[in-house]
């Protein structure tokens, strides 16, 4: 995080305050700093994913978060992991964090105001709750209120509110000795911005199966190579619309082949591709096809967490030139480059 952002972070604190009736002013508490430094792209405000099953293990997102609060505001006690149970907080799968905070230590209280600012501020480029998409986060319970970046404001918590419901004994139903921060699949696994500083690569708008007419191969086609023609590199957003990101597993990427380099616009049956699969955060295959038609069950290539795995496949191109790329099982870095096209004849 810059200066700047982390002096943005701050100047938000006030708004939260008003919002969750905080009295008096919050600056005076640090706010968390991130050693990395962001674009203006950033994630879509995560949402609420529910429990689908047990995990006893800690997930990355809120052990990173318990290490930075602990970092800035010292040694408070918290909670990732709770036995399994018919709850749906997201304990039971090791990906929310109650941070053992009071609203009624002074002390205590301030913090927690610090760290919620912090999570909805927005940052430097204007993006409203930046911290808390590029974390993961799908919602904050805490004092009575519930806070989700995707809508960027503070409700009632299961009528916390009333009267009857501010004793002492309450404490914990409503959250007023700890703050619950609850993660996103994504956020848990350490996939999102915060982490890698990669948004995931946005699937594509049109539908996966459309009307594609192939060229007609001939029995011996005239193959051409060419100069390698690099058709898509995540990293660094070439061949993609929206900038630099990491392929999401099971997120179809399609990709525009003709044209590019000297691959001819017309005439073109298929392509050869050589693809990379980088660094995937688990194990991964990719597969490769002709954009419009079914994905096909094999795979191109197969990589393990973290390898790098290169393959070469040739493609039958369609009219509209579009080569489709789906990585399913761990998210990473593509790269795909046209290194020889066949002669065919357009119907």
């Amino acid at each position: 995080m810059t200066l700047r952002a982390a002096q943005t972070g701050l100047a938000g604190l006030a708004v939260l305050a008003a919002a969750v009736g905080v009295a008096g002013p919050a600056q005076a508490a640090p706010v968390p700093l991130s050693s990395r430094t962001f674009s203006a792209t950033i994630d879509a405000p995560a949402s609420w994913e529910r429990e689908n099953g047990c995990s006893q293990t800690e997930k990355k997102g809120p052990r990173k978060l318990r290490k930075l609060l602990l970092a800035t505001y010292g040694s408070i006690s918290s909670n990732i992991l709770r036995r399994c149970s018919a709850a749906d907080s997201g304990h039971e799968e090791g990906r929310a964090l109650d941070w053992m905070v009071s609203v009624r230590d002074p002390a205590q209280k301030e913090i927690a105001e610090s760290y919620l600012g912090w999570l909805a501020a927005p940052d430097e480029f204007g993006n409203p709750a930046a911290m808390g998409r590029r974390l993961g986060v799908s919602y904050v319970i805490w004092n009575n209120q519930a806070w989700r970046p995707a809508t960027g404001t503070w409700i009632t918590y299961r009528n916390c509110d009333k009267r009857k419901m501010r004793f002492k004994k309450y404490d914990n139903t409503c959250h007023r000795n700890h703050i619950h921060t609850s993660f996103s699949w994504d956020g848990a696994l350490g996939r999102t911005s915060f982490y890698s500083g990669y948004v995931a690569c946005p699937a594509p708008v049109v539908p996966p199966w459309r009307v594609a007419v192939p060229a007609v191969l001939p029995a011996s086609p005239e193959v051409v190579p060419i100069d390698p023609a690099r058709v898509l590199k995540s990293s660094s957003g070439t061949g993609l619309t929206t900038g630099p990101c990491r392929v999401h597993p099971d997120v179809r990427l399609d990709v525009p082949v003709l044209g590019v380099g000297t691959v001819p616009l017309t005439g073109v049956a298929a392509v050869t591709v050589r693809v990379v699969l980088a660094r995937p955060d688990a194990a991964a295959e990719l597969r490769v096809w002709t954009g419009g038609t079914a994905m096909p069950a094999a795979p191109a290539l197969i990589a393990e967490r973290r390898q790098r795995m290169v393959a070469t496949v040739t493609v039958p191109v369609a009219t509209d030139g579009i080569v489709s790329l789906q990585v399913t099982g761990g998210m990473g870095h593509l790269v795909a480059d046209v290194t020889s096209y066949s002669v065919g004849v357009t119907t």
